[in-house]
């Protein structure tokens, strides 16, 4: 008999001694209470027992529900259960609401307790699903005992660890498998589990607990090895979906569990594992639940061994979070302070060397991987080795992921303003496997005494001053900012690079400087200097993020109007904050267009934050934060979508296009002209390009056109009339051969529009052909 039949057979019966049990009001309850329920024999109490749990299952008001008040008293009758009757009373489990479910359950344990060991073995998976019922914690613990007892078919007794993981999301499930499946260890387990349980709060341990899990712990092999195979599973688990509010979500772990494996990830790190680094690596970017996610961090931050340092920041640069980079930062302070140094010492330290030579060569096997003047990673194999090895792809991207992170950390030092000895740069910087390919394509500043010097690195790695002599070990060398330098001095070194062929890893020579103005003087403490800009709002968002500028996200709802874009100086203690909101845009969600105010500098946290005054901004600081403000006006701007020509001329953002498309360049802008300026004399084209103010002039068979250096778009005789060429995307700029630096997508759209329309007899696009006749 199926379960359909048998709860169609059991609703039957019911209706011969109450016609209509779920429309029972509160007196018409008390009357079967007194009159039928004490007449009915096993097989009746049995079905109409069934056909109330079946429309408990489905009642979302149980508790203002009459006819479930004649559930205890049929469970106290202990009608004889069948196992098929018992195993459907547990099918209605699983279809119960919220609201229902425990009552529900404590019928079908109860009825299950009825059975013999023989009845009770053939449901025991029905047991152990059941204990997901989500219930106040005294029932639910209660009840997933007696799940326990049921299941338990064996003879010895409920699992120590048992009512611990509260089953519902993935992890829970998988765990509970592996334990039922995995007993070593497992005698010990449950202490450990009520312990992890007791850090409710706060984001660290206290000493006390901390002592506590390492006497847990201490000597305990298979205790460990359970509690490595725990957290592993919080990652490599199948997603449960869970029902909520009419919609779906797939969780590894949900909140019931979040105390636990925040527990057992501190207890991983009290007992010093080795592999808690790449758990952790592994957990992070599948947790959503806050506490263990932040715990993720903490603990690296406590461990603060190279691996856990060099973990944190793989995850800060992987991350754009506002909420997840405030808690890397916490760890890396708190690793820093332990070690007695700062935050940035700190991660420079544990650099990896990612298994490179003084000549940044690794061998494995038959692949030779090195990286090479340009700081690009190489693999030469030997002939007729076999390249799909996979221990040679790790290390390759692995290399890669290095360098990238490298780079980062040394243009973040541009801020920073840091100094060392001689000696320890030339040991941390210059001989450094990875981070050596980098430094020495950048400019460093050198004071040795009364002399200071800039240049680049030598081939040894370091400097000749300009008398021959070498720096010695107590000279101070720091990295070159353009904002500390005069005109002249930043002229001739953007002349060496581009004379020189020196590709630097980013820009740095040709970085652009922002200086304090009289307007900004008198405001004091804010800048409207890239004030009501209109952004392609969605574009501009993920700049920020990309830039690591936490914000709000803009959208319909209370506090979605206004925006607040913050980046934080570590090193300065200051935080840039960058106010933007909606623009008007015809409504709806996602919002299309934002429209930019002001910037200003903030000290301090929560009710200390206090504004600071912008002369009191160090300038690396302020020329930084607003060098980012103006990439994101630069890029993002309506004034760059070649397309807003098409608008209507009475659109009131139409104004602002055609002022700012063709407009006074900014910082950026001018940087660009200047690389223009030296690029246009190796260029194929260069007997039919010039410079003419803010325009890029090109002269073709058909026209001649004005490309606007700072926007890009383009105007072309007679008359000036507007031509639209919308960018293929980015990528190499054909004809182009050296750019001294990379991530300027504006400088490569203009080289290419200028290459194309200089020939412009050859084009063949139909929508351009037709705009040029």
């Amino acid at each position: 008999m199926t379960a359909a039949e048998a709860l169609a057979g059991h609703q039957a019966r019911a209706a011969q001694v109450l016609p209509n049990p779920a429309g029972l009001n509160a007196d018409a309850v008390e009357d079967v209470r007194r009159r039928v329920l004490p007449s009915l024999d096993d097989e009746h109490v049995r079905s109409v027992t069934v056909a109330l749990v079946e429309r408990a299952a489905a009642n979302y008001g149980w508790g203002a529900w009459a006819p479930g008040r004649l559930l205890p008293d049929l469970e106290a009758r202990r009608p004889a259960w069948t196992v098929t009757d018992v195993g459907l009373l547990f099918d209605l489990v699983r279809q119960a609401s919220s609201r229902s479910a425990e009552a529900v359950l404590r019928v079908a344990v109860g009825a299950a307790e009825g059975l013999d060991a023989a009845g009770r073995a053939q449901l025991v998976e029905r047991f152990w699903e059941a204990q997901a019922i989500d219930a106040p914690t005294a029932a639910r613990a209660e009840l997933v005992r007696r799940l326990m007892l049921l299941a338990d078919t064996t003879g010895s007794g409920v699992p120590d660890w048992a009512g611990r993981i509260r089953l519902g999301d993935g992890w829970s499930r998988a765990a509970v498998a592996l334990l039922r499946s995995a007993p070593a260890g497992t005698d010990d387990l449950g202490p450990l589990l009520d312990h992890a349980l007791t850090l409710t709060s706060g984001p660290r341990p206290t000493k006390a607990w901390v002592q506590r899990a390492a006497e847990l712990l201490d000597g305990r092999a298979g205790l460990l090895e359970l509690l490595h195979r725990l957290l592993h599973l919080a990652h490599n688990c199948r997603p449960e979906p869970v029902e909520q509010d009419y919609a779906t979500f797939h969780l590894r772990l949900s909140r019931d569990n979040a105390d636990l494996l925040r527990g057992l990830l501190w207890a991983a790190q009290v007992s010093g594992e080795e592999w808690l680094v790449h758990v952790v690596l592994a957990l992070e970017p599948t947790l959503h639940e806050p506490k263990p996610l932040n715990a993720c961090y903490a603990v690296l931050g406590r461990r603060g061994d190279a691996d856990a340092i060099a973990a944190l920041v793989r995850m800060q640069r992987g991350t754009r979070h506002r909420g997840k980079l405030k808690q890397i930062a916490a760890a890396l302070d708190e690793a820093a302070a332990a070690a007695g140094i700062s935050r940035s010492e700190l991660t420079e330290l544990t650099i990896p060397d990612c298994g490179l030579d003084r000549r940044r060569q690794r061998r494995i096997g038959a692949a030779l991987i090195e990286v090479d003047e340009r700081a690009r990673v190489r693999v030469t194999w030997d002939d007729g080795a076999d390249r799909t090895d996979a221990e040679v792809r790790r290390a390759t991207a692995d290399l890669k992921k290095a360098l990238a992170d490298e780079r980062a950390r040394l243009e973040d030092l541009l801020v920073e303003d840091r100094d060392w000895p001689f000696a320890v740069w030339r040991q941390r910087y210059a001989e450094h496997p990875v981070t050596g390919s980098l430094a020495t394509r950048l400019l460093w500043t050198v004071s040795d005494g009364a002399h200071r010097y800039t240049g680049l690195p030598d081939a040894d790695g370091g400097f000749t001053l300009p008398g021959g002599e070498k720096p010695g070990d107590a000279a101070r060398v720091r990295l070159w900012h353009p904002v500390d330098a005069d005109a002249e001095e930043v002229r001739a070194w953007r002349a060496h690079i581009l004379d020189h062929e020196l590709a630097q890893p980013f820009k740095q020579a040709f970085r652009e400087v922002y200086l304090l103005t009289p307007a900004e003087e008198e405001t004091r403490l804010h800048s409207n200097r890239f004030a009501a800009h209109i952004l392609r709002y969605q574009q501009a968002y993920a700049l920020m993020k990309e830039r690591r500028w936490g914000s709000n996200y803009l959208g319909g709802w209370d506090g979605g109007y206004d925006g607040e874009a913050k980046r934080e100086f570590a090193a300065a203690g200051l935080t840039a904050v960058f106010h933007h909101e909606q623009a008007v845009d015809g409504g709806g969600d996602p919002v299309q267009f934002c429209s930019t105010d002001r910037v200003r500098f903030e000290r301090g946290r929560g009710r200390a934050r206090q504004d600071v005054p912008l002369a009191e901004v160090p300038g690396r600081v302020f020329s930084e934060a607003m060098r980012d403000v103006d990439l994101f006006v630069g890029v993002t701007s309506i004034a760059t979508d070649p397309t807003w020509a098409d608008h209507r001329t009475d659109d009131a953002r139409f104004g602002y296009w055609q002022a700012f498309a063709f407009g006074e360049l900014t910082a950026n802008g001018q940087v660009r002209r200047q690389v223009l300026e030296h690029l246009l004399p190796r260029l194929k084209i260069r007997d039919r390009a010039r410079l003419d103010g803010h325009y890029l002039v090109v002269d073709g068979r058909r026209h001649t056109y004005r490309i606007h250096i700072g926007s890009g778009n383009i105007l072309m005789s007679p008359n000036d009339r507007y031509l639209c060429i919308v960018p293929a995307g980015a990528g190499k700029t054909p004809g182009v051969r050296f750019i001294p630096f990379e991530g300027d997508a504006m400088l490569s759209i203009v080289l290419s529009k200028a290459m194309l329309l200089a020939d412009d007899h050859k084009i063949t696009d139909p929508s351009i052909l037709r705009q040029l006749d």
